[in-house]
C-alpha cells in the first residue's frame, strides 16, 4: 500500500482540490510524485500525509471583521507591498487589501484579480513552511507545540533566509533592520517579534521554521555568516553526495555558479554545510514561480516557456545556466531537481534578476536505490524538470562549448574517496563507482560527438543522440 500510485484525478478527490492543483504540488516537490509519459503518478502515502496536515488547519475562514482578525502589511525588506488580514482562530489569511508596490510583490504569486490573488497568496505562504514530507516533521511540530507548519511561519512573521518577505503587524513599529535574520542574531529576532506573533506556542522565531526540503536542516551563525547544516537519510549518503557534487561543480563551473558544500562530522553523524548564497537585499525565486511570470502558450514546451519567463524578468544567461545544471545533474544522476530547487535570484532594490547558483544536489548517486538494485547494475533514474527522461532532457542542451571532457578525468576516484569516508556506504560504494564511471564515459562521448558534429557541419544538440 505504501508504494501505491494514484492518478492526478484520484489524488485530487482525496485532497479535495483540482487535478491542476495536484500537478502544481507534484511539480513543486510538495508531494511525492513521478512524471511518467507526461502524466503525474502520485504516491498515496504522500497524499495521505498532505491530507492529514491540511485537515488540521480548520474550516473555511469567514471574511467578515471580528476580534480574531489581525491586520498586517506584506513587506519586501523595507518596502510595503500590500495589506493583509489574518484570522487567528482559523489560522488563515482572509483578506487581501490594496497594493502599495506590485513590482516588489512575490514573482508569479499575484495577478490582477483580488479574489484569485488571495488563494494564490495562501498557497505561496504555505510553501514558506517546513514541508509535510520533512524527515521527523511530526516530532518537529510536537516539540514546537503547534499543529501545522503554517503556525511556525506565522511565529516567524514569514521571515526567512531565502528572501526578504515578512509581514509587519499593524501598529507594531517593527522595521526590517531590527527583525531580519540576515543581519541580526536569531535570538534577538525571536525576542523582537514574539509580542506580535499570533502563534499559540511559546518558542520563538528561527530561520529553521521557514526552511525548505525534506531532510533535517539547521541554520547557525558563524563569524557573521549564515550557514546551513543538512543531514541525510538512513545511510546518511546525502551530505556526502553534496560534497561529491561540489567536487564536480568545481571542475566544470565558475565560482558563483554553484554553492560549495563541506562535510562536518563522520559517518552516520556527518552533516554538510554551506553558506547562504543570498545577500540581505536578494531573494531566491523558485522556478515554480518564475514559470508563472507569463501565461504559457499552447505551442511552447515547458523548457521554452521557462526561458521566455526568464527573458521577461530580465535574467540574462538563463539558457547557459540551465545547460550547466542539466549536464551536471546528468553526470550525478540527480533524481530530485524539481521546480523549487532551481530558479532565479532577484535584487530587492533594483529588481534585477540573474540565474541562481546550483544547490541542493544531495539526492543523486542512486541514493534511493536498494543494494540489490545496485548489485544488478540498475542505474536508471528519472528527472523532474522539463523532461522525465534524462536522455531527452540532455537534448535540450544546445551549447556544450563550456564543458571540457578532460575536466572529468579522475572524478570517479575523487567521488568514491569522499563516499568511502562513510562506513555505512561500504557495500554500496563499488557499485556506485561502476555506475558513475558509466555516466562519465557517456558524457565524454556526447561532448566529443558534439565537437565532431560542429566541425562536420551537422548542427545542434539533436545530433548527439
Amino acid at each position: 500500500m505504501a508504494h501505491e500510485k494514484l492518478s492526478s484525478g484520484e489524488a485530487a478527490r482525496l485532497l479535495g482540490v483540482t487535478p491542476q492543483r495536484v500537478s502544481q504540488l507534484a511539480k513543486g516537490g510538495i508531494i511525492d510524485a513521478e512524471l511518467v509519459d507526461g502524466r503525474w503518478l502520485i504516491s498515496r502515502e504522500g497524499v495521505e500525509e498532505r491530507a492529514a496536515t491540511v485537515s488540521k488547519k480548520g474550516g473555511r475562514p469567514r471574511t467578515g471583521k471580528g476580534r480574531d482578525e489581525l491586520s498586517f502589511t506584506l513587506m519586501n525588506r523595507s518596502h510595503e507591498v500590500c495589506d493583509l488580514v489574518y484570522n487567528s482562530r482559523h489560522r488563515a489569511f482572509v483578506k487581501l487589501g490594496k497594493f502599495a508596490d506590485r513590482d516588489r510583490a512575490p514573482i508569479g504569486v499575484f495577478g490582477r484579480n483580488d479574489i484569485s490573488d488571495l488563494g494564490s497568496f495562501r498557497e505561496w505562504w504555505s510553501g514558506r513552511g517546513i514541508p509535510g514530507t520533512r524527515t521527523g516533521i511530526r516530532a518537529i511540530l510536537e516539540d514546537a507545540g503547534v499543529d501545522v507548519p503554517d503556525e511556525l511561519v506565522m511565529r516567524n512573521l514569514g521571515l526567512s533566509l531565502s528572501d526578504q518577505y515578512w509581514i509587519r503587524p499593524e501598529g507594531s513599529g517593527l522595521v526590517w533592520e531590527s527583525v531580519n535574520f540576515f543581519g541580526n542574531g536569531f535570538e534577538r529576532v525571536s525576542e523582537g517579534v514574539a509580542p506580535f506573533t499570533p502563534s499559540r506556542a511559546s518558542s520563538g522565531a528561527h530561520p529553521d521554521n521557514t526552511s525548505d526540503g525534506n531532510l533535517a536542516k539547521r541554520w547557525v551563525v558563524r563569524r557573521g555568516k549564515r550557514v546551513l547544516l543538512k543531514g541525510g537519510g538512513s545511510s546518511n549518503q546525502e551530505p556526502f553526495n553534496e560534497v561529491v557534487a561540489t567536487a564536480l561543480h568545481s571542475r566544470l563551473l565558475r565560482r558563483g555558479e554553484f554553492v560549495p558544500y563541506t562535510l562536518e562530522g563522520e559517518g552516520a553523524e556527518a552533516v554538510c554545510a554551506c553558506r547562504n548564497f543570498l545577500t540581505d537585499r536578494e531573494e531566491f525565486v523558485p522556478a515554480l514561480y518564475v514559470d508563472k511570470a507569463l501565461p504559457q502558450r499552447p505551442d511552447t514546451s515547458d523548457y521554452q516557456h521557462y526561458l521566455r519567463c526568464c527573458e521577461a524578468l530580465g535574467a540574462s544567461g538563463a539558457e547557459l545556466a540551465l545547460a550547466k545544471m542539466i549536464v551536471c545533474d546528468d553526470v550525478l544522476a540527480n533524481e530530485d531537481r524539481h521546480y523549487r530547487n532551481f530558479g532565479l535570484v532577484r535584487d530587492v532594490e533594483t529588481l534585477a534578476c540573474r540565474p541562481a547558483p546550483i544547490f541542493d544536489s544531495g539526492s543523486c548517486l542512486w541514493v534511493s536505490k536498494t543494494l540489490a538494485e545496485l548489485e544488478r547494475g540498475d542505474g536508471g533514474f528519472r528527472s523532474k524538470q522539463f523532461e522525465p527522461s534524462p536522455a531527452r532532457q540532455l537534448l535540450l542542451v544546445e551549447d556544450m562549448s563550456w564543458f571540457d571532457a578532460a575536466d572529468l578525468d579522475g572524478f570517479a576516484d575523487e567521488a568514491i574517496a569522499i563516499l568511502s569516508a562513510n562506513k555505512l556506504l561500504e557495500e554500496r560504494v563499488p557499485h556506485i563507482k561502476t555506475l558513475l564511471e558509466r555516466r562519465i564515459a557517456r558524457m565524454v562521448d556526447i561532448r566529443l560527438w558534439s565537437v565532431s558534429s560542429k566541425h562536420n557541419g551537422e548542427g545542434g544538440a539533436a545530433a548527439r543522440q
